[in-house]
Formats: C-alpha cells, structure tokens, sequence
C-alpha cells in the first residue's frame, strides 16, 4: 500500500510542477539549451569509437552513496562529475555512515566536523540552520538542495538530515555551478533516493529535554524487473529543549519514485513535507551579566527573556523530478527541477536594550511571516569525447530559477521583564503597526559551459564559465510604491590538477562569485551594484594505496567587494566601498583505517579582516562573530571478535577559536571546547532472534561545557547544553 500511495503522491506532483513549470519561460529556456547546444557542436567533432572507454575521471555511479567516512564522488563540486581529488577546489561530503554514526539530528550539526565551516546557531534559535563558509554568511545563498536553491530574499530553509543520503560542503565561490551566492560556498543536501535492493528501517529515540522520535526508511523494487522503485522515508519528533517555553518539534515525509524504462533512461520523482516548531528568533541575553560584568550579578544559565506561547513554526514543501538520459558512448543529458513553498510565522517579545538599573529589559513585540514560493530548474547535455591527444568531458546548459516573496512584519510596544526574574504574559497579541509589507519577484536565468581536459593522462584541466541574468521587482504595499533592479554577471572557474601515480594531487584554481545588492540608496534613490567575490586557492590532496583515506591541504585567499555599510557621516546614507578579505588554511583527514575504525579530522585558520571601508577606524577590523582556529576529530571503533563483538564506540572533541563581539574589536569571546561521545551495539550478536535490532547512545557536549557560541556588543548567544538521546532501530 505504501508504495502505492508513494507512486501516485510523486506522480501528481510532478504534474502539478510540469504545469508550474510550462508557465514561466519554458520557451525561453529551450531556446537557450539549443542555441547552446549548437555551440558546443561546433566544437566537438571529433569522434570517439563505440569500443573505445571514456575518460576515467569522470564517474558513471557518482549518485552512489559512498561507504564510511571516506567520499570519492561527488557531484556538488563539478558538472563533469570528476572526482573529489580531480575538483581544483576544496570540498568535504559528510556520508549517510558518518551521518548515523554520530545521529545527526540537524544541518548545522552535520557540519560541526568539517573544515571552514562555523555553524554559529545558537540554542535557543533552531528555525534554521546558520553557517558560515571561510568566514562568509552561506545560510540563505548557500543552501541547496539536490543542486537547486529553495530560497527567496528571506525565506530560509530547514533539511532533515536523515531523508539525507549526504551532505557535500564546496568551499569558496562557486558561482560558475550555482548563479549567484555567497564568497564562501555552498551546502549541498543529497536526498535519499529509491534503492534497486529491498531496505526497511523503523527507530524511536528517547532523550533529555523530554525528548521523542519515531522515523522510517523503506526502500525497493515496485516492479520484479525492477524497472520501478520507490522509496518513502519519515520523522516525527516531540521534544523540549533546554530553554521553557521552547519546543523542538518535527514531522517530515519525503516519497519518491524512480522509473528506469530501460538502461539508459531513469526518471526519478522527489518530494518532501515537512513542519517544525521552534522557539523566537533570538532570545535577548544582555552581554552584562553573561559575558561582561553586571552589577546585579551573572544571568542564570539558560535564562528566558521572550515571551510564553508563542507561534514559531514553518511549513516546507518540495516537489520535482530528476531526468537522465544516454544518447550514445558520447551524449547524455540531464534535467532537473523543482517546486518549493516555504510558510514561516514568527513572533516574539525582542529585546531592547537594558535600562540604567541594569535589570529590566525593554521589550518590543514583533509579528513577522513570510511565504516564499521557489520554481528552479537546471538543464544540461554532456559530452564524452576524445581528440587525440586530449580527452574530455563537456557540459552545456542552462539554469532558470523563479521566486515570489509575500513578507510582512508587525510591531509594537512589549511589557519589560526583569532579567533575574522573569515573568510571562499571556498569549501574543498581534501587534497592530505594519512596518513592512512587501511581495518580491525574482528571475535568474544563467546559460554555462563546463570542460574537464585529460591533458597527457594525468594533468587534468578544468574551465568553467557561466553568464547570469537577475531581474528583481519589490512592490512596497505600506508605501504603496514599487522597484525594478536587474543584473547580470559573469562567473568562471580555471583549475589545474595533476594526478600522480603516488596517489597525491596537487592543484591550483581560480573562482569568482556574485549575489545582487536588493534595495536602493536612501538618498539617491540609486541601485547597488552585486556583490562579487573572488578567489586563489593552491592545496594538495592525497588519496593513499595502502588504505582507504582521503587527506586534503588547502591555502586560499579569498576577497569580497562592493559590501554595503551606513556612512558614518550620515546614517540615511548606504556606502558601497567595503572589501572583506578572507586568508587562511584548511586540513582534513578522512580514514577507513580498518572496515571496524573510522576517523575524520579537521583544522582551519582563517585570518578575515575588513581590507577597505569607508570607515577608516573599521580597516585592519575582524568581522564580528568568526573565530580565527578551529579543529576537530572523531573517531569511530566496533569490535569484531569475541564476546563484545559489534560494540562500538565513537568519541569527538570540537574546538572553536575566540571570535570579537564587537566591531571595533575590543570585546573578545571566549574560545571553546566541546566534546561528544557514542555507543552502539547489534543486539543479534546476544541473540539471532534479535537479527537486525541495533541500539545506541549519543552523547553531545559531554561534559555540559558553558559557552557562548557568539556575542554581540550588546547581547550573547547560549550554547548547546549537554543532550542524550538513546535510540533503538531495526533494520530487516
């Protein structure tokens, strides 16, 4: 029955996207994939004999997951799908292996082990998941998913890790693979797809905080030739968290159906709901009495300034397909798509700012919700070829993603709490003041080559360019006014590896990157120019024969220009002249040492300063909130003999650096060290009537370490206490 109701939900959907999508320019993008399509015929004539390999760096399973802690492909960093040491650029893929290892229950705990990666959330504020790439703000620009962006001007996003078969992190400017984004990178989420092989997996999970979970996973076969799959894969949770008033909760379902009518044709259907209720947006912790001094004395651990019964919570919905096809022994093509809506209702008491006795915090209540609606699509033929003495891989397409934003935010006077002892109102009354009240519209159409040249076998050369076309129109509804602003840039990646027979690879690679600037000068009336970043990056890979394990060394230097600031002369003024440099160094290690012993490894220095503003006491400055050093390591051992044979245990410890609160930098926040332990057992090894069942306990912040993940000049952020959760599942 459940597969029956899987096939007919992803159908529908994907009907109702094929509408969606013939409404908004599919003429357009057609004409584009064949004036494409004709260029790079032009130039790929030489012809490759149907008996005769394809170049090997290219990978034919790249959609495979991969096995442990080790990833050789992935699909984030390359439309030629090379492989991770042949990508010219730094990039980590955070298996389905590591993932349940460790019991990932969020996005932003996925990344707590990766290099370059500061996962800022706090832990009050789980509406979505913050990040940073090499010091650069990635959560709303560089979030993917399946390669599409499912974000608009502010509707974030929210993934469940375990509908998740990895999570690939591309450090530096990727706007070459993605149109415009963030300096740093992309996060890129790889959704669990149908499996040729039968799987079943049913958990509960119990933790602190009053913590409940149930999921699924179950996967195979509709039809005996296997000509159809589907799989359906699903999360509910009620939990607490280590704040009152705040919950954590969940419900998520994603089925999806693939179709493969022969062996060279496969149509996949992907769809996901989700909903989640959460806490306000940011709980005001004034800095005097958590990290500065306070006369009254320091704020209890985990105190609670909002308000009670609070509405907090959003809505997801994902539907789309994923179409592949072989021409021959030379072409193929490829095309995807998807629909996104996002609902999000937040309100809160936020904080103000203390008055002079130090103790009583002046509130006011904020209403805010935002309905984003995504179409995305990407469109691509590639080209296998070889001409004599170079070999290679081609790709040409075109990407073309719609958004529309409804967004509206209410405001107005909120009763003040005293910070030493709060007390809680009543239910949130929506404020009556409308402060914002707009609906956006945006278009980006972006038309892209990408080449992987075998030069003399092992000098591998890549050239990527893409050309993008924004368009954004913002209708005011309080001022009953509306904007236009239109862009467009060009994007490319030159990199160069060398393959050696040792297994060491070094590179080198050029990036650049853009994101437009949304609103208008408050004074001219002027529109802003994007923002662009770009990129040097040099490193070494090494992928060892006498084990299997991946080491990664990487040193870039990374500039982004045209940052908006307030000129410090005139406060309607907005000046465009800021320049935000990022230098610094990233290792990794990642080891199956043994089939029973897995370890990844981490460090990061990040030297990042404001190289140029228009505020002369700000040059030379740190940007608040990103540490300078970070390192982690975790590792994960089972016995394999004897009475104790499939224990396992997993230990981590995370350091994170000191990082300013301010932007003079004169108020340091302390670093921090967190360590996280594991235990897990087959139970089929007590009993064979046990076969399949597996339990575990992971612990994170193990010893209850109390921190700040950041501060402000006038506010702190907690950190995660100590969390337990104890899970039983069964695989058959």
């Amino acid at each position: 029955m459940a597969r029956i109701v899987s096939a007919y939900f992803t159908v529908k959907a994907g009907e109702a996207l094929v509408s969606d999508y013939n409404k908004h320019k599919f003429s357009t993008i057609a004409a584009c994939v064949a004036l494409a399509t004709l260029g790079l015929s032009a130039t790929l004539r030489a012809q490759q004999p149907a008996d005769e390999q394809t170049l090997t760096v290219t990978a034919d399973d790249s959609a495979k997951p991969n096995e442990g802690y080790v990833a050789k492909q992935s699909r984030t960093g390359s439309r030629t799908n090379s492989s991770v040491v042949a990508t010219p650029q730094s990039l980590s893929v955070i298996g389905r292996d590591e993932l349940t290892d460790r019991n990932v229950q969020t996005t932003t705990e996925a990344l707590r082990y990766t290099p370059g990666v500061f996962t800022s959330t706090s832990a009050i504020n789980s509406r979505f998941d913050y990040f940073s790439i090499r010091g650069f703000d990635a959560t709303l620009n560089g979030a993917l998913l399946d390669g599409l962006r499912s974000t608009s001007a502010q509707s974030y996003v929210r993934y469940q890790p375990y509908g998740m078969e990895s999570i690939d992190v591309l450090r530096g400017p990727a706007g070459f693979m993605y149109g415009s984004g963030s300096p740093g990178g992309v996060v890129n989420a790889v959704s669990k797809r149908p499996t040729e092989d039968s799987r079943h997996e049913v958990g509960v999970q119990v933790g602190n905080h009053g913590r409940y979970q149930g999921q699924f996973d179950v996967s195979g076969p509709v039809t005996d030739d296997k000509s159809v799959l589907y799989r359906v894969v699903g999360v509910g949770r009620d939990s607490n968290t280590q704040f009152n008033n705040v919950p954590d909760d969940t419900m998520y379902l994603a089925p999806s159906l693939t179709w493969k009518p022969n062996t060279d044709t496969s149509l996949t259907l992907l769809s996901s709901f989700s909903r989640d209720t959460f806490g306000p947006p940011r709980s005001y912790t004034p800095i005097y009495g958590t990290l500065l001094s306070n006369p009254n004395g320091k704020i209890p651990r985990n105190q609670y300034l909002d308000g009670s019964n609070l509405d907090n919570h959003i809505t997801q919905f994902n539907v789309g397909y994923e179409l592949d096809h072989r021409f021959d022994n030379i072409w193929s093509a490829h095309s995807a798509a998807r629909y996104s809506y996002t609902d999000l209702l937040t309100q809160t008491y936020s904080g103000a700012g203390l008055d002079t006795d130090m103790r009583t915090l002046k509130r006011s209540a904020y209403q805010f919700g935002i309905i984003g609606k995504i179409l995305a699509t990407d469109n691509n033929l590639k080209a296998e070829w070889d001409a004599g003495p170079v070999r290679g891989t081609s790709v040409v397409g075109v990407s073309y993603r719609r958004t529309g934003e409804d967004y509206y935010l209410n405001y107005g006077a909120a009763p003040s709490v005293d910070i030493y002892n709060p007390t809680y109102g009543g239910r949130f009354t929506t404020p009556a003041t409308t402060f914002t009240s707009t609906y956006q519209t945006a278009d980006e159409t972006g038309v892209y080559l990408s080449n992987t040249l075998a030069l003399a076998e092992r000098l591998m050369l890549d050239l990527s360019a893409r050309e993008d076309w924004a368009s954004v129109h913002t209708a005011n509804r309080v001022s009953n006014t509306s904007t236009d602003q239109n862009d467009h840039h060009f994007t490319w990646r030159a990199g160069l590896t060398w393959l050696t027979d040792i297994g060491v690879a070094p590179y080198v690679s050029y990036t650049t990157s853009f994101a437009p600037v949304l609103g208008t000068n408050k004074l001219t009336g002027a529109t802003f120019k994007p923002t662009t970043g770009k990129q040097i990056e040099t490193g070494v890979k090494y992928q060892p024969e006498s084990f299997d394990g991946l080491f990664t060394l990487a040193w870039f230097d990374l500039k982004q220009d045209n940052v908006t600031i307030t000129n410090p002369l005139n406060a309607l003024d907005t000046l465009q002249s800021e320049q935000i440099t990022s230098k610094g160094i990233e290792a990794s290690a990642s080891a199956n040492i043994t089939p029973a012993f897995k370890v990844i490894a981490s460090y990061t220095w990040n030297d990042l300063e404001n190289s140029k503003s228009a505020n002369e006491s700000l040059v030379g400055k740190t940007p608040t909130g990103l540490p300078e050093q970070m390192a982690s390591l975790w590792g994960d051992y089972s016995i394999q003999q004897g009475p104790l044979a499939s224990l396992g245990i997993g230990a981590g410890v995370r350091y994170v650096g000191k990082t300013w609160a301010d932007s003079a930098n004169t108020i340091r926040v302390p670093s921090y060290t967190v360590v996280d332990a594991a235990v897990h057992y087959d139970l089929g090894q007590l009993n064979s009537s046990l076969k399949g069942v597996s339990a575990a306990v992971n612990v994170n912040n193990l010893f209850d370490k109390d921190y700040y993940s950041t501060c402000s000049s006038t506010s702190c952020n907690q950190g995660t206490d100590r969390t337990v959760v104890g899970s039983v599942s069964y695989r058959w």
